[in-house]
């Protein structure tokens, strides 16, 4: 007769809550081994050897299975924000361990949301979740990810910033100085500065449409996120453009077209040929470069669409950047100042700039003179616009320089 096996039982426990917290635990005792009469009033029977004692569980509630495996079971309310581990990723569904009785599920609404997101999720990765449902009709608590996503979206952008990775963003709506755009439900900007002249003129058609555009500005605490669409486009023809510099040489005078006027310069564009075929090639005429005289707005030298002579003054291979001039096609003035003024004269002049150390005079285009703040009686110190007559104390051609002092007498003196 074979060796009888207690019942399995069933534990029940209810929490303080009502909370059906049912733990199943089967407690396997160990065969009886029959007695002496029973062994021979059985002889045709098997025998049975008895079995290593082991150590069995003898929990009864739910307190004392806890106790016996280690388990602690976390609490858990809505609106907590609690650590977890993934323990399944899915198309429908992605559970998270977050150390309750049951594991967490993820709302529905973020798995279409944030499905790539989601679906790039690894069993084990560590993530921060809040309650939505302490515990849905499952019995599961509902979770969101969209902290523990949007944080590691944050990290993604300060590391493509550094790189110079470009990314994908959405834009979605047209506001005061540039557009709106989203990524990965992150809101960020791009000012209309940072977009390219064709996509500007289309900007009001492109809502909704996707575009590729580099990570300008990254700040998670003030929520500022700027990007730049004309950074990608300025980077191929950048590119393209340190192709073309073997062609052009420094000194080599070439005829360009004014594509911009900016306040520290100009734009220029001339053509040149590679391989039979013309290509486009643009230049920076800084504000310097522009006269011999002092600039103060390039705009009132040259405009948008000018074509005009321009020198070659400067190639950066590394950078693909050009430095053109206009100046330096024209006859330098400090040549020729000997023959223009000369030591212990007299001329008319007209001040250009007044500064702590000192009043500038222009005499002649190009050609600026110092009289020397030590040299101004207090009070009787020029503005800027009036025309003085100076006397000419010394010139220093070699160093382009020419030291004045204010004149005795109010008759000027003509050039030699």
């Amino acid at each position: 007769m074979a060796p009888k096996k207690k019942i399995s039982k069933v534990v029940e426990n209810t929490s303080p809550k009502g909370e059906d917290t049912k733990v199943k635990e089967v407690l396997k005792a160990e065969p009886k081994v029959p007695s002496s009469a029973q062994a021979s009033a059985g002889k045709d029977e098997a025998k049975v050897e008895p079995q290593k004692s082991s150590k069995k569980s003898t929990a009864t509630t739910m307190e004392q299975l806890l106790a016996d495996t280690g388990y602690t079971l976390k609490g858990c309310k809505k609106g907590d924000t609690v650590e977890g581990i993934i323990t399944r990723v899915a198309p429908k569904e992605v559970t998270v361990d977050i150390g309750g009785k049951t594991e967490g599920v993820v709302i529905d609404r973020e798995l279409d949301i944030y499905r790539e997101t989601l679906r790039a999720l690894k069993i084990g990765d560590k993530v921060t979740a809040q309650i939505i449902v302490a515990e849905n009709d499952r019995g599961q608590a509902v979770l969101s990810l969209r902290k523990s996503i949007f944080e590691k979206r944050w990290t993604d952008l300060i590391e493509k910033q550094k790189s110079g990775e470009p990314v994908e963003v959405l834009l979605k709506e047209l506001v005061r100085g540039g557009m709106l755009v989203d990524y990965g439900g992150l809101r960020g900007y791009i000012p209309q500065s940072q977009f390219d002249g064709a996509t500007m003129k289309q900007i009001d058609k492109l809502v909704g449409r996707r575009i590729e555009a580099k990570v300008v500005e990254v700040d998670q605490a003030t929520n500022r996120l700027i990007f730049s669409q004309r950074a990608m486009t300025e980077e191929a023809n950048l590119a393209k453009q340190k192709e073309l510099l073997e062609q052009v040489k420094v000194g080599q005078t070439v005829e360009a077209k004014i594509t911009g006027v900016v306040p520290f310069g100009a734009f220029a564009k001339f053509v040149i040929e590679k391989d039979g075929e013309k290509h486009d090639i643009e230049g920076l005429i800084h504000i310097s470069e522009i006269a011999w005289e002092k600039v103060d707005d390039p705009g009132q030298y040259v405009k948008p669409n000018d074509t005009i002579k321009v020198k070659i003054v400067g190639i950066d291979e590394k950078s693909g950047k050009l430095t053109l001039s206009i100046k330096q096609l024209l006859p330098d003035p400090w040549e020729h100042v000997l023959d223009m003024f000369e030591k212990e004269t007299q001329a008319k002049g007209k001040v250009s700039r007044v500064t702590p150390y000192g009043v500038f005079v222009n005499l002649s285009p190009g050609i600026d003179g110092l009289i020397h703040i030590s040299k101004i009686s207090p009070g009787e110190e020029p503005k800027v616009g009036d025309e003085i007559v100076v006397a000419i104390e010394d010139i220093q051609p070699e160093k382009r320089k020419i030291s004045l002092s204010m004149s005795l007498t109010e008759k000027p003196i003509g050039y030699r």
